[in-house]
């Protein structure tokens, strides 16, 4: 996934669910929609008025929403805003959001010292709960009605005010299919249009992707992620960079297909094709240091994660790669590793600065590593009018 959210909770009731014993009620091992939800105990809360949640029972009689996300999630991070206001309108109301996700408790607090999250926070979550509630991608959302009985497993835009007050009233509203809902397979969908009320937000999965408010330009980066730059004419680039509502869907069996059907529909609704071609352009390289590098240790860590920006990066488990993509959000050409380090690392960067000279500062200081100029050939995904 390439793009963009974040979780979120609402809500200010929970019994004290620190006084409540483990949940030992037989429970599903997999979410199923009308079926009891699986065991859920969280063992850190953030925002929350109890420290852990123990089981599920501890919130009977109220709406559970589950925001499966991490602060590495573009589309999650760019949905907090309207789930923060969905927070505040609940707030006296038995609804609890809880925004649910692997990452320590230290990188999720770290994120909410610049960005507000009026929800309870789930940090340290363990990879059962995501088995259990079948997170293949964030965001992921599950959405629990009072009698704990799962009404949706769909995706953020689906929680709404509106369907909120149909499950406080004890009844399930219709959810609209989100491209893998429990095995089952969607009609095909494209639809684009003007923007709409509402906050930007993308969301993504295997055999569908949503956007609202969003340019094209993001899907297209979503879908073409090998290409690094997008070449396009000034009128071009001004269709690619108007907010639009996007929703492309296909049929679980054919996800695969979902970049073509996304083109096809461009070429009919705006007159756009699409062409992948090699050309030599100017980009940025990633290179060790005269001094040679530093602060990377091998890693002896069991899983992969990075989190933060540019201001605050931190990478376990991932290779040195995975600096070029934080880098090129500061700098306008594309920037490419050949530091020749090769495996994976834990290492961490922070730099305020955003221009060249500023970052080859912190690079070198930190890491041992270095940007040059240079030209090479590359992925260029070409747009043009037909």
């Amino acid at each position: 996934m390439k793009n963009r959210l974040q979780a979120a909770v609402f809500g200010s009731l929970l019994l004290a669910a620190a006084c409540s014993g483990p949940d030992r009620t037989p429970r599903p091992d997999l979410v199923r929609e009308g079926a009891p939800a699986p065991r859920l105990e969280l063992p850190k809360l953030l925002n929350a008025p109890a420290a852990r949640l123990a089981g599920i029972e501890s919130l009977a009689g109220k709406v559970v929403v589950l925001e499966f996300w991490a602060t590495w999630c573009g589309p999650c991070v760019e949905n907090i805003p309207r789930l923060n206001a969905l927070a505040e309108k609940f707030k006296d109301r038995p609804v609890v959001f809880i925004a649910v996700t692997d990452e320590s408790a230290e990188d999720v607090q770290a994120f909410m010292r610049t960005t507000s999250l009026k929800v309870w926070a789930a940090p340290g979550t363990g990879a059962e709960v995501f088995r259990a509630y079948r997170v293949f991608g964030r965001p992921h959302t599950v959405i629990i009605g009072r009698d704990s009985v799962v009404a949706a497993v769909t995706v953020p835009s689906e929680v709404t005010e509106e369907r909120l007050n149909v499950l406080l009233a004890g009844q399930t509203p219709a959810f609209e299919a989100a491209g893998n809902r429990n095995g089952a397979s969607p009609e095909a969908e494209f639809y684009i249009g003007e923007p709409v009320s509402g906050e930007r937000t993308s969301e993504y999965g295997r055999g569908y992707y949503y956007a609202h408010n969003a340019p094209l330009l993001n899907a297209l980066g979503y879908f073409h992620a090998d290409a690094l730059r997008i070449d396009a004419s000034g009128a071009v680039m001004t269709e690619l960079e108007r907010p639009r509502e996007l929703r492309v869907r296909l049929p679980e069996g054919r996800a695969g297909e979902l970049a073509a059907f996304l083109a096809d529909g461009l070429r009919s609704a705006l007159g756009l094709r699409f062409r992948t071609v090699k050309k030599d352009s100017s980009v940025y390289l990633l290179k060790p240091a005269h001094s040679g590098p530093k602060g990377l240790r091998r890693s002896s860590s069991i899983k992969s994660s990075v989190s933060g920006g540019l201001s605050g990066f931190k990478a376990e488990k991932t290779p040195v790669s995975a600096l070029c993509g934080l880098l090129k959000d500061a700098l306008d050409p594309p920037v490419l590793d050949e530091t020749g380090l090769k495996g994976e690392y834990d290492y961490s960067f922070s730099s305020g600065a955003r221009d060249l000279a500023g970052l080859n500062s912190a690079l070198i200081d930190q890491l041992g590593l270095r940007i040059a100029p240079g030209t090479r050939r590359i992925a260029v995904l070409e747009v043009r009018r037909q």
